[in-house]
């Protein structure tokens, strides 16, 4: 996937600005990052306070 967003980026794939596709292929590489922190997101969180400590 970064390699298509790559070759978006530099225009290698068509002639002109093409925002409309640009946003379109960096929405698709977002969602997956998305998914999984809402899947683990009390894990993060659960982690994040398993390190602290009240003095």
């Amino acid at each position: 996937m970064p390699r298509g967003l790559a070759d978006l980026v530099s225009g290698s794939l068509g002639k002109g600005t093409q925002y409309p596709l640009k946003l379109g292929a960096a929405l698709l590489a977002t969602i997956p990052v998305a998914v999984v922190f809402v899947v683990f997101q009390r894990y993060f969180v659960r982690g994040a306070n398993e390190g602290s400590d009240k003095g």
